[in-house]
């Protein structure tokens, strides 16, 4: 007994005596503020107006594309291949601070598969071994060897001077939708996956990445690259806020009354969209923040289809939006709602991006 007591002494005073040495100090990590979208559309497709096998209307590419329907999912998702270079039409530069949303495949059946995205002064091929300095590069790097690739990025103007990608681990989930998120704040460039932040590069963004955003499928040299492939669907960019309260809730409360058209639905449907529930929960904290403030939700739509029917969905839309603030907890009885349809746009109808506008959810206080 004496001898097992000595023991446990001796085990206890070297614990002791270890937690006493320089630099055992234990860190704590600060709690980082998620992803939070931006409240103006700035660009948004699902490609549920694209048919199957066609390329999609409001895109470029330097080589072939098809809106693809896979079993087991609902949307359609655009099919990026080999050696293309794929990317939305944006009608001007992306402002000085906006948000990026998509849902990505990374399918199984390829052996070298390097799903990537990035903001540039023009769309370029995106190489595997080399960081760009016209851009700055995301790609899930995932290998049929069992070697597991990470998530690379990085920008010849980021904060190492050398021309290979970094990385950071991760390990990329196959044959399902990733969610991608991308945050541009001035110079800093956040990047999320599935809502958890992978990427901080505080100064890396240069203002001339403002002009345009692609996908590609990179390359190796390896000629198994050259069957590499990933679909993609869901983009909304929108642009945001520099301020940690969303800039429609500030205008809500300071304003009395505040448009978003970040809230979005399935085509011709109430239907909301997974990426309308964070906007939703901004709106769902503020009530939660004053007991005492009522909302009025208001319905508009684009001129598309006709009149009466328009207007039956901008009052089922506002509706499905109180429903589902009511399921984040706000008593049904603080919300009334209404639409407009067609009636008030706020662009001109004639245009995709005068139409996307027109698509809007009206807050208004009570």
């Amino acid at each position: 007994m004496v001898k097992i007591g000595l023991f446990v002494c001796l085990a206890l005073f070297a614990q002791w005596t270890y937690a006493q040495k320089p630099g055992s100090l234990e860190e704590t990590t600060e709690i980082e503020e998620g992803f939070v979208a931006g409240s103006r559309m700035i660009f948004q497709d699902n490609f549920s107006k694209d048919a199957v096998g066609d390329f999609p209307a409001k895109w470029t590419s330097t080589k072939s594309g098809e809106v693809k329907k896979l079993k087991g999912f609902d949307d359609k998702f655009l099919k990026i291949s080999d050696g293309s270079v794929v990317g939305p039409q944006l009608t001007k530069d992306l402002p000085e601070h906006f948000t990026i949303e998509y849902d990505l495949i990374v399918p199984e059946d390829v052996p070298m598969r390097m799903a990537s995205v990035a903001l540039g002064v023009k769309p370029f091929p995106i190489s595997n071994l080399l960081s760009p300095k016209d851009g700055v590069v995301f790609s899930f790097h995932s290998f049929s060897n069992g070697v597991n690739g990470g998530l690379k990025f990085g920008t010849r103007n980021s904060q190492t001077s050398q021309p290979g990608l970094q990385k950071v681990a991760y390990l990329t989930p196959l044959n399902q939708v990733i969610k991608v998120a991308i945050a541009v704040n001035d110079r800093r460039v956040r990047f999320y996956v599935d809502g958890k932040k992978m990427v901080d590069m505080p100064t890396a963004f240069n203002p001339l990445f403002r002009k345009s955003f692609f996908f590609c499928p990179s390359t190796h040299g390896a000629k198994e690259s050259k069957l590499n492939y990933f679909y993609i669907s869901n983009l909304v960019i929108a642009e945001a806020t520099t301020d940690r309260r969303s800039q429609v809730i500030k205008d809500l409360m300071e304003k009395g009354v505040v448009s978003t058209n970040a809230i979005t639905f399935a085509s011709n449907s109430d239907q909301l969209t997974p990426g309308s529930t964070e906007i939703i929960q901004q709106f769902v904290g503020a009530m939660n923040e004053s007991p005492g403030l009522k909302l009025k939700i208001i319905g508009h739509t684009d001129g598309d289809g006709e009149d009466a029917t328009n207007l039956l969905l901008s009052k089922r839309r506002a509706n499905a939006v109180k429903m589902k603030m009511v399921e984040l907890g706000i008593g049904a009885g603080r919300l009334q709602t209404d639409g407009r349809g067609e009636k008030e746009p706020m662009a001109d109808n004639k245009s995709e991006e005068g139409k996307l506008q027109n698509r809007r959810v009206v807050f208004m206080k009570l």
